[in-house]
């Protein structure tokens, strides 16, 4: 078959790209690639190799099985070769340079070993690398055993423009992943958060609410004898819904504090200061709320998450006798911070342990951070206290 022409290379190259937008299925993208490698670039096969960071290794995720006449040649579905490791195909990984060899045996970086397996014998080969479009490494293509004898110098540039097509694909598989992971996050924490709002529901307001029910059966009765000891029953119990009413509104104040809405990260601050002043006998105080500029609504409400929880943290594991809060401006950016003179803790040893104490404390704020585009900084040691800043760029 004689090899095609720059036109028909072109044409080829055109109607695969109009073919690759037309079709949901990745695997099926990759697998057409590394066909129309074979075709357009006259080779024996192809094979599209993935980086596997997890594995530090290529695997071929797409292949074309061929052998010359006369060959006897052994199926193979996988390949996969060490990052680190002997082989053109992870130099190219490794490099990112294009590598065209008409003698790959003689070039020490060749591995020989699947050629041994298979009972195949690669005579020339061209490998270029597939990257994303900010130049990370995804992959590489590699073409093998041009029909004609080498593979040519015009050849390079249909093989990088294959390459460039599996990076489209392969930067939509990862985004993909990343975003399916990142939606697990942002579940994870709403669940924790549910578990723990149903947990203060539970604990507080509907505990006092049920004890209310059964002491005022209890005073109705008391009522028929002794009035006035019903009467203290009462009052008691008044004062037990009082104190149900505030963690019902320290509930509410949590989920969405009407200051938030009404003045914005610096008035919610404030409030949240003299809402949680002297809660364990801690002093909480609002050391430099100043800030003037209001961001987005969801912005706000996900800086204020954060401030809030480390806020708590200080006050019920960290023990400080005093918490500061700051909101002010500062380079185009506002600055939200949270400090205090607690005990403090070792911060790389309590994230590594989150999995297995169950909480998602630090966790929600990492997560809150991110989701709104801010910088969150966390410096702490034991006996040192706590500083948390929070930079959200305006």
């Amino acid at each position: 078959m004689a090899p095609l022409s720059e036109a028909q290379q072109l044409e080829t190259l055109l109607e695969l790209q109009r073919d690759l937008a037309l079709e949901a299925s990745v695997d099926k993208v990759l697998w057409r690639i590394t066909l129309a490698a074979t075709f357009m670039l006259d080779a024996d096969r192809a094979t599209l190799y993935v980086v596997d960071q997890a594995k530090n290794e290529l695997w071929s995720r797409a292949l074309t099985e061929g052998g010359e006449r006369g060959e006897s040649v052994a199926a193979i579905r996988e390949i996969r070769l060490p990052l680190d490791g002997r082989s053109l195909a992870a130099e190219v990984a490794r490099t990112g340079e294009l590598l065209r060899i008409d003698e790959p045996y003689e070039d020490p970086r060749f591995d020989p070993s699947v050629d041994a397996r298979t009972g195949y014998r690669t005579r020339s080969i061209l490998v270029v690398p597939i990257d994303s479009r900010d130049r990370s490494r995804l992959g590489v293509l590699q073409a093998v055993n041009h029909k004609g004898g080498p593979f040519h110098a015009e050849e390079e540039r249909y093989a990088v423009a294959l390459a460039s097509s599996a990076g489209i694909a392969l930067e939509y598989v990862q985004l993909s992943t990343e975003l399916a992971a990142e939606r697990l996050r942002v579940v994870k924490v709403a669940e924790e958060e549910r578990h723990r709002l149903a947990r203060d529901l539970h604990d507080g307001v509907a505990q006092t609410l049920a004890n209310a029910a059964l002491g005022i059966e209890l005073a109705q009765r008391r009522a028929q004898q002794d009035v006035g000891g019903a009467m203290s029953d009462l009052g008691q119990l008044r004062g037990r819904l009082l104190e149900s009413q505030k963690g019902l509104r320290d509930i509410l104040f949590a989920l969405r504090p009407l200051a938030l809405e009404d003045g914005g990260l610096t008035a919610a601050v404030r409030a949240l200061a003299e809402r949680i002043d002297g809660t364990n006998g801690c002093r909480v105080v609002a050391r430099r709320v100043d800030a003037h500029r209001r961001l987005g609504r969801e912005i706000e409400a996900g800086a204020f998450t954060v401030i809030r929880e480390a806020a708590n943290n200080a006050i019920k594991t960290g023990r400080a006798p005093q918490v500061s809060l700051d909101v002010y401006e500062d380079n185009g950016a506002v600055v939200a911070m949270v400090e205090d003179n607690g005990k403090g803790f070792d911060v790389a040893t309590t994230l590594a342990s989150y999995a297995s104490r169950g909480s998602l404390g630090l966790l929600q704020m990492r997560e809150s951070a991110r989701l709104i585009g801010a910088q969150l900084s966390l410096d702490s040691s034991p006996g040192q206290g706590t500083r948390v800043r929070l930079r959200i760029p305006t």
